[in-house]
């Protein structure tokens, strides 16, 4: 029982069978939260000190476990925020206090008129992470923009840049203290050669609600605000310690696909909520998992990254790039651990998210263990999920979370991570005392049992006929969005052959009369093709930016069409006829590849 009164569990036992059961009960709370407690005092920076003794601690405990682990220790690309400063100088002259700036926020002193502008509509987790500025009205030239919102999502302070701003200040809703950031939408930290411009100029600052009141109560004057604003995040090169576990499964030696189960420990601050109680996770299922390897059909690769916070997801992003063909072709699927047991997170609602494929394997596996209820939720732009454009279905990127009534009686703003903490994520308050063990355990369950199924069922848990219908829905809503400018129908067409296809390599997979072995490689590829079409613009062994990525991501622009006019009109029209060239080209691949399978 949660010390809110909402229950953890909503099953009087839970409903798992056989090694799913196993691993519910060996997972403890001693291993875990001794990995909380350590890490609670250390401030994981990445390249730091207190970020090696965590992977010291990390590589000492699974030494211990006598579980096979690697460390590697590339050299990634980050940006420290320091110092940050803000100073009105007309109509008063006062310094504001409570200021902080972000990774990779331009560096140095700007001067000029503060401009206020319309916030965007972000009103959920997932939403402050993706929010755009639309219709800006307001002369932004050489000025520092002034506007509120949660969060400085990458594709605001593009925006803004892009309307001539040299600094802007985001208003956040924390009473006293602006949460940290990233301020770059190169995913992985490092642009291409070529596209160095990719990375921020602008200067800036986020401040608290406090200070933005007074900020906003300046701009409702009939005077002109200017301000000076400073910010300092340096960029370089650091050494950053990795850690992998790799537990063979042993049911079926000669099968070399595996999961990939992952978080960050590097942190803001103390970081326990994000992510300390993530990296215990990972530590109590390396040690279940390998108790049990010799049940496991499928390997189970554990990964520890760093450099989530200062280098956009650069140690995810080097993993992948070190070992791309082998992810594209033995990995199943991959499931990130970020944020679980906090505390009164007693819900599955609000911050839990997955692709399609997964829906049914995620919310079965949240009711088998606690009986609780779970809403599906498109996957972010986000979370180290470097894996999208190798096309690798992805689950989770949140875990659990505090009940929206709980966290209204509180007075909180929405956050996008922390289980919905906004006295916890991305602050230096993220400490020992806003994590519960028991909701950890409770945690640690759900995400064993996900595991489990996916390294132990003989046909992968992933439903490619809802990743399909998810696909028809967005072409639907986007033929609507464009009227009768863009012709979809050729989409349309394509995806309904492609569901006709894959419902029957279902049937024939619940008949048995496809092998394991066949069926297993064709949800693989349907995988790879399917997560690309809907999550990436980019190549295979690319990197789309850290913006928002809207369903079928290379169609999305068909809603567009009505607003604009002339050469733009048509250059984009244009885009789209390659781009819906490119989209039909893969579906019918697909379609080829399962009937070339099942006829074979």
């Amino acid at each position: 029982m949660s010390s809110n009164n909402y229950e953890l569990y909503e099953l009087d036992e839970p409903n798992l069978t056989g090694l799913e059961r196993d691993l519910f009960e060996s997972i403890s709370r001693e291993e875990p939260w001794a990995l909380v407690k350590e890490f609670s005092d250390l401030v994981r920076e990445s390249g730091s000190a207190d970020e090696r003794r965590a992977a010291s601690y990390l590589t000492e405990r699974l030494a211990d476990l006598d579980v096979p682990y690697e460390r590697y220790d590339p050299e990634l690309w980050l940006s420290h925020p320091r110092d940050a400063s803000l100073t009105i100088e007309s109509p008063t002259t006062e310094s504001i206090n409570e200021v902080k700036t972000v990774a990779f926020s331009g560096n140095g002193e700007v001067t000029g008129p503060v401009v206020q502008i319309d916030p965007p509509d972000a009103s959920d987790a997932g939403g402050i992470l993706t929010a755009q500025l639309s219709g800006i009205k307001e002369d932004l030239d050489d000025a520092i923009a002034l506007v509120e919102a949660d969060y400085l999502s990458r594709d605001m302070i593009q925006t803004l840049e892009a309307e001539g701003a040299n600094a802007v200040i985001g208003v956040q809703g924390h009473p006293h203290e602006p949460h940290e950031g990233i301020a770059t939408p190169v995913w992985g930290a490092v642009p291409k050669p070529d596209r160095q411009d990719r990375i921020p100029d602008i200067v800036v600052v986020n401040v608290s609600r406090a200070a933005g009141d007074r900020l906003f109560e300046l701009s409702a004057g009939e005077a002109d605000i200017e301000a000076t604003v400073s910010a300092s995040a340096p960029r370089d090169w650091y050494n950053c310690p990795l850690i992998v576990s790799r537990i063979p499964g042993q049911a079926d030696p000669d099968d070399d696909d595996f999961v990939l189960l992952h978080a960050h420990f590097d942190s803001w601050h103390y970081g326990v909520t994000d992510n300390a109680t993530g990296d215990a996770g990972l530590l109590e299922l390396a040690r279940v998992f390998n108790e049990y390897r010799d049940q496991l059909k499928r390997d189970l690769w554990i990964a520890w990254w760093p450099a989530h916070s200062t280098g956009r997801y650069a140690g995810s992003t080097w993993f992948t790039d070190e070992f791309a063909l082998e992810l594209e072709e033995n990995c199943v699927a991959h499931v990130n651990m970020d944020s679980p047991g906090v505390a009164d997170a007693t819900e599955f609602v609000g911050g839990t998210q997955w692709m399609p494929e997964a829906n049914e394997l995620c919310q079965s596996a949240i009711a088998d263990v606690c009986g609780k209820a779970s809403a599906e939720s498109r996957v972010a732009r986000a979370g180290d999920y470097s894996f999208d454009n190798i096309g690798i279905t992805g689950m989770f990127m949140g875990s659990s979370t505090i009940p929206m009534e709980l966290r209204e009686e509180r007075g909180w703003h929405v956050v996008s991570g922390s289980g919905g903490h906004a006295r916890a994520w991305h602050l230096s308050t993220d400490t020992i005392e806003k994590a519960d063990p028991q909701v950890l355990v409770r945690d640690a369950r759900v995400y064993a049992t996900v595991v489990a199924r996916l390294t132990n069922e003989e046909i992968l848990p992933l439903d490619h006929r809802h990743s399909v219908e998810v696909l028809r829905k967005h072409v639907t809503d986007y033929a609507e969005a464009g009227g009768n400018h863009f012709d979809l129908d050729p989409v349309q067409t394509a995806l309904a052959q492609l569901e006709n296809t894959i419902d029957e390599f279902y049937r024939d997979v619940d008949s048995g009369a496809i092998s394991a072995e066949t069926a297993n490689s064709i949800i693989k590829r349907l995988s790879r093709g399917l997560v690309r079409l809907d999550h990436t613009e980019r190549g295979q062994f690319e990197q789309d930016p850290a913006t928002n990525r809207p369903p079928l991501t290379k169609l999305a622009p068909v809603s567009d069409l009505p607003t604009l006019q002339g050469d733009e009109y048509k250059f984009q029209r244009t885009h789209l006829k390659r781009a819906r060239n490119a989209v039909l080209k893969e579906l019918n691949q697909l379609h080829t590849m399962v009937v070339e399978q099942l006829d074979s």
